[in-house]
């Protein structure tokens, strides 16, 4: 015999997981609700000619361009039903953020993926914005495969500012959903996309004057490093034509005994298993060197820490001098973190050592 007290228990966590999955069939029917007003339904059919007349317009397309783009598939996704949502970056977890975007002031991008400026704090921060990319793709992927968007394992980022317990200014978690528009925020982009109806973006496609005059020869003769380097001749006289690309390249060979060090210096719920006080080594040319035995690095890990590491051979390739308050500043991963991230989080700091 089950006692009353569990059994009332048990019932009670049964009914919580029916209606939470009945709010999961409930969202679902929404978003297929929507799904059908858009691509798939009578009014997407009949918008489709002008939403290719719109996108033709504002990004210069013809129709062999307007072919090619279309393979991706996402232009399928911007129907009338799309366009109904914007995304929100959703500052939950802010402290002394300078560009002031703190909780309950998130940040807005049209269907898109077009910041919103009028919605947004005047001062939109890079080290946030940048991050919020790869959140946005993860979103379209969603849009692409019918799925939900709110649905997104990973969908919250923190800026790249560690935060001042870390020797940094402030810090930003950031959430992103899809959201309705409100009426008016709705007709207004409306009618800003209903202009390229009839109006050509003249400016959608550059002269590319810079590449177009850039010097692709003339540099100086490649010495036996350069000439060792995996490109081809025609590769190796353009890259030599920037006295930038060759400056590069005399610090590689004159650091190839240095090693780009990468360390741990502190790690919470990493499942990749990484810890604090491990290394990561990268060679002058910013490769990867793994040792016998090693798992590899996680992925996370390096998108970030690359921020750090490009300083490090910019340094190599003007003063030598590998010290200053930004190197001591440490760079997280790409995880939030608990208890709100899809994933753990390390903090990394660079330097440089002979091998």
């Amino acid at each position: 015999m089950v006692p009353v007290a569990v059994a009332e228990t048990e019932a009670s966590g049964s009914e919580r997981k029916r209606g939470r999955g009945l709010a999961r069939m409930q969202k679902r029917a929404e978003f297929d609700k929507g799904e059908m007003m858009g691509r798939n339904g009578l009014l997407g059919r009949m918008a489709e000619p002008f939403m290719k007349r719109i996108i033709m317009n504002r990004w210069g397309y013809d129709e062999d361009d307007y072919a090619k783009a279309n393979r991706l598939g996402l232009l399928q996704a911007l129907d009338p039903g799309a366009m109904r949502y914007w995304l929100v970056a959703e500052p939950v977890c802010s402290a002394h953020c300078s560009a002031c975007i703190n909780e309950g002031r998130p940040l807005y991008f049209d269907p898109m993926g077009m910041l919103v400026r009028h919605r947004c704090p005047p001062g939109v921060c890079i080290h946030a914005l940048s991050q919020l990319s790869p959140l946005i793709y993860d979103y379209y992927d969603h849009m692409m495969r019918g799925e939900d968007p709110n649905g997104m394992v990973f969908d919250h980022v923190a800026c790249t500012d560690p935060g001042l317990e870390y020797g940094g200014l402030g810090n930003n978690l950031f959430r992103l959903r899809r959201e309705k528009m409100p009426l008016a925020e709705y007709v207004r982009f409306m009618i800003a996309m209903a202009l390229y109806l009839v109006k050509k973006n003249k400016k959608a496609v550059g002269e590319c004057r810079a590449v177009r005059e850039a010097p692709v020869s003339g540099g100086p003769e490649p010495d036996e490093f350069m000439r060792g380097l995996p490109i081809a001749a025609e590769e190796l006289e353009a890259f030599l034509a920037s006295p930038k690309r060759v400056k590069r390249l005399r610090s590689i060979e004159r650091y190839r005994d240095r090693r780009i060090v990468v360390t741990v210096v502190s790690a919470e719920a990493c499942i990749a298993g990484h810890k604090e006080g491990d290394e990561f080594l990268l060679g002058p040319l910013g490769r990867v060197l793994l040792g016998e035995g090693e798992d590899g690095i996680c992925i996370m890990a390096l998108t970030r820490i690359w921020w750090r590491v490009m300083l490090m051979m910019e340094r190599m390739a003007s003063d030598g001098d590998f010290s200053g308050k930004l190197f001591d500043l440490p760079m997280s991963c790409y995880g939030a973190g608990l208890p709100l991230g899809a994933c753990g989080r390390i903090m990394m700091k660079v330097s440089v050592r002979k091998a």
